[in-house]
């Protein structure tokens, strides 16, 4: 598990979108003087049970943090700067079930599948924004357009909000619905428009406060058009027709992300390869990743047998076609196709 996936996590228990809605944590955030919440409480929350991290591990992610912080002994975490708390909304949902196993993880529990289920069943339920900043060289013009249509061509991504000013501008994509391999692959590899490469990077700390300063009315007019439009049915488009349609389909669900389909799949592990020196071990994520792609190899186990690391190099038959090695602890390596597995994954899958 990584870093980044651990601090959003954290970031996400205290977020105004869960704090309005989760007494147990608004209750101890409450009680605490200087807003504090203890370490042991996110600790017992099924996400991060399912993570299985210690607590330093824990520490570790929330000091790299822009949204919170930890208190000087390290054993509690709180809004950046003691933000205050949202106010609490008490619904049917996120009442208090009493039960042997303690109220902070049965509240927990219910408010992520509920919330798991409104994310299927429509994109703007409560759509939580990741705002991006892009730049262009200095000098180049490009617009609101061009930048819609790289996300779409370069990284089969659709944002509901772009905009560009005279020297860089900003998108958004829903936060839950936006795996971390999509977010290192458009931070790495940016977009290219005609011969210039635009740079892209999560926006944070003071450039996103700057964002909604500036922005934050112009976000909230786009994104409620969006909101209407599928609701009415995409203004004639299909709209929620054809989410209906999509959502119909068997969702892909690999490393414990889901993937819309399959292609956005392999974009991943061609992005992998596209990015990596040639013979340099492959760090985290890509490591574990990887050793999950193999569970649908043919030869999984020989692959895997004695593994130390894995590499990206020239293909021993096609020179001109890089693929992955798996290196083993004796120095020996044996190359796979990303592509071969994930045709096995596609027909376990009944796809």
């Amino acid at each position: 598990m990584s870093i980044e996936e651990i601090k959003r996590q954290v970031e996400y228990y205290l977020s105004d979108k869960n704090l309005s809605q989760d007494e147990f944590f608004h209750k101890q955030i409450s009680q605490s003087e200087e807003g504090y919440l203890q370490l042991q409480f996110i600790l017992k929350c099924n996400k991060v049970k399912q993570m299985k991290i210690t607590q330093e591990q824990l520490v570790e992610a929330i000091k790299t943090s822009t949204e919170v912080e930890l208190s000087p002994d390290q054993t509690s975490v709180r809004r950046l700067n003691k933000k205050p708390l949202p106010e609490l909304i008490i619904t049917q949902t996120n009442k208090k079930v009493k039960t042997n196993t303690g109220d902070a993880v049965v509240v927990q529990q219910q408010q992520e599948e509920k919330a798991e289920e409104e994310v299927i069943d429509n994109p703007y339920h409560n759509f939580e924004p990741l705002i991006f900043t892009v730049k262009a060289p200095a000098g180049v013009a490009v617009n609101w357009t061009q930048i819609t249509e790289a996300l779409m061509k370069q990284h089969n991504i659709s944002s509901p909000y772009v905009r560009y000013g005279k020297t860089e501008g900003n998108f958004a994509l829903s936060k839950p619905r936006t795996p971390e391999e999509n977010i290192i692959r458009l931070t790495s590899e940016g977009i290219k428009i005609g011969e210039h490469q635009l740079e892209i990077r999560v926006t944070n700390g003071e450039d996103l406060t700057q964002f909604w300063a500036h922005h934050g009315k112009h976000y909230e007019t786009i994104i409620k058009r969006a909101k209407e439009t599928f609701a009415h049915g995409g203004a004639g488009k299909g709209g929620n027709k054809k989410y209906e349609q999509r959502k119909q389909k068997k969702d892909i669900v690999f490393h414990n992300q889901k993937y819309r389909d399959i292609s956005q799949l392999k974009n991943i592990f061609k992005t992998i390869l596209a990015r990596s020196e040639n013979n340099t071990p492959l760090k985290e994520p890509y490591h574990s990743m990887l050793v999950s792609l193999l569970q649908y190899h043919d030869k999984k186990d020989q692959k895997l047998n004695g593994l130390k690391h894995f590499t990206v190099g020239q293909h021993p038959d096609h020179a001109e076609t890089r693929c992955f090695f798996a290196v083993k602890e004796d120095g020996s390596s044996e190359d796979f196709s990303s592509l071969k597995c994930i045709k096995n994954l596609e027909t376990s899958l009944g796809l």
